[in-house]
């Protein structure tokens, strides 16, 4: 789906490098209108996601179709989901690793399941503020090391508050070897259960028949 619209209404500042006329980007809103700029005046069309100085993680986030190369479309479509998310659009332009997560803008529905996560994050790691930055969302596993339940469907002692089920869990990941949960720790599955009661009752069949 192309994003690139030939409105232009938009008033564009220009600067001459080696020659040629190129756009100046001098703000948020600029970058707001890049689908009403002429394909004829961006310097690269298209570059890969690997080999540059921006990291190759945050390339593959913005090639929308996974191609292995940055388009016109890809730059479009992530600058519009970015602005859409902040309150102040100069905010782009400051360079941080950081945001305060009150800057984003919840008006929007994304932007408020944005507000949420980024606001859990702090919590589970148990900081104050907030302020959130590139490092606090990099450690999947520092984001969940204190969470009961995080959605991935392994349960660990942890989980519960019950000694029975505690001692039940701790047999089980024992025996089984068990999973790594997101926090880190040790845990079971919906799979690894079933084989741990399985296992249980051919112990007690076999126990059964020897009497």
């Amino acid at each position: 789906m192309s994003f690139i619209t030939k409105e232009k209404k938009y008033k564009w500042n220009f600067v001459n490098v080696g020659g040629s006329a190129r756009v100046r980007i001098n703000s948020g809103e600029d970058i707001a209108h890049l689908a009403e700029l002429d394909p004829k005046m961006w310097t690269v069309l298209s570059c890969p996601t690997t080999g540059l100085e921006i990291d190759d993680k945050s390339l593959k986030y913005m090639d929308c179709d996974g191609d292995g190369k940055l388009r016109i479309n890809d730059v479009i479509s992530v600058s519009q989901w970015i602005m859409l998310m902040l309150k102040d659009k100069d905010l782009i332009l400051k360079g941080s690793n950081s945001i305060d997560i009150n800057d984003i803008n919840t008006d929007d529905a994304n932007g408020k399941k944005l507000f949420s996560s980024a606001k859990q994050i702090l919590e589970n790691l148990g900081k104050e503020g907030t302020v959130i930055s590139l490092s606090d969302t990099a450690d999947i596993t520092a984001i969940f090391a204190k969470t009961r339940f995080n959605g991935d469907g392994v349960i660990t002692e942890a989980s519960t508050d019950d000694a029975d089920l505690k001692a039940t869990i701790t047999a089980a990941v024992t025996t089984t070897a068990g999973v790594a949960d997101r926090s880190g720790a040790q845990g079971l599955n919906a799979e690894l259960i079933e084989s741990f009661y399985k296992n249980l009752n051919d112990y007690v069949a076999w126990c059964d028949a020897k009497v």
